[in-house]
């Protein structure tokens, strides 16, 4: 009798196994909402020391397509050619520093929707010293109407025994900020924040700590639906991932660019386990999180079709 019901239930799994999982939550693909006519669309993604001997290329491609992105900020790059093979038709700046451990952060835009007005600068004032990763800054314009900002792309010092040279990189950003709005205020400061909190706090505490320390820059955080943006081991080191928020969004002035509460969008894995925590074994791995990255693309979406600057 057992042998039979499981034969039944293989069947029906076989007839309405993408029915049953979408049900479930559990969905193999999850797509970047479409944009706005005539939008913008800004992501970063942490690639994870891209490219790792076990990244699956050929999935990363097909995902940073799928994102229909205009512009994305990308950390943790180690081989800039290797990524400019995955986005044959766009442009690739990237930093010159990476810290010690080799991880250069930059853009990525779409030139036929985006125009790069002068040059990129790096800003090793977050560096540390040359400790760390630099800030990494481009001025970009949409094309066909809409607004000209500068593009700000960070990589902050990692893990919760990090906060206080964190804190003597917020400073730094704040400042690096406050020199671009002179040209131009409308700024978007983007990238991997590794806001752990500090150790054994809240993630919270850094959170607000953060906010205390850009504000004078005049940025506001985009809020993110979900609540994460990467997974990571946890204290139990089982099979068990855990989410985290550590990828943030800032902006500043991009008043006509925005809606009236702009919300940041996790996709990849964050979005297929709605930031709850999931599995990932040898046997049944999460394919986004094990051949692409722990972290997920986090989106921003504009308004376009108008001048911001006459």
């Amino acid at each position: 009798m057992v042998g039979v019901l499981v034969v039944l239930l293989v069947a029906a799994y076989g007839a309405a196994g993408p029915q049953i999982r979408a049900w479930l939550g559990l969905t193999g693909e999850i797509s970047a909402p479409a944009k706005t006519s005539g939008g913008l669309r800004i992501v970063t993604w942490n690639l994870r020391n891209f490219p790792e001997e076990k990244q699956d290329l050929e999935r990363i491609r097909r995902r940073l397509r799928e994102l229909d992105a205009d512009v994305i900020a990308v950390q943790e790059v180690k081989n800039g050619e290797a990524l400019r093979a995955l986005t044959p038709g766009w442009e690739l700046a990237l930093s010159e520093g990476g810290g010690r451990g080799h991880q250069k952060v930059g853009v990525l835009w779409d030139p036929a929707r985006v125009e790069v007005i002068g040059a990129a600068q790096e800003h090793a004032e977050l560096t540390l010293g040359g400790r760390v990763r630099p800030g990494f800054s481009v001025y970009v314009r949409a094309r066909g109407g809409g607004p000209d900002f500068h593009i700000v792309v960070v990589h902050l010092k990692a893990m919760a025994s990090g906060y206080s040279q964190r804190q003597q990189q917020w400073p730094a950003l704040a400042a690096v900020v406050e020199r671009l709005r002179r040209v131009d205020e409308d700024v978007v400061v983007l990238g991997d924040f590794n806001s752990t909190g500090p150790e054994g706090q809240a993630t919270e505490i850094e959170l607000e700590a953060l906010a205390a320390a850009l504000s004078p820059a005049g940025l506001r955080r985009v809020m993110s639906d979900g609540g994460c943006s990467t997974y990571w081991d946890g204290p139990r080191r089982d099979a068990w991932q855990e989410p985290s928020l550590l990828d943030l969004i800032w902006v500043g002035g991009l008043a006509e660019a925005l809606v009236a509460e702009p919300r940041a969008i996790a996709l990849g894995h964050c979005a297929r386990h709605h930031c709850a925590a999931f599995r990932s074994t040898e046997a049944y791995p999460e394919p986004d999180f094990v051949s692409m990255s722990d972290h997920c693309p986090v989106a921003l979406d504009l308004i376009g079709g108008y001048d911001d600057d006459p």
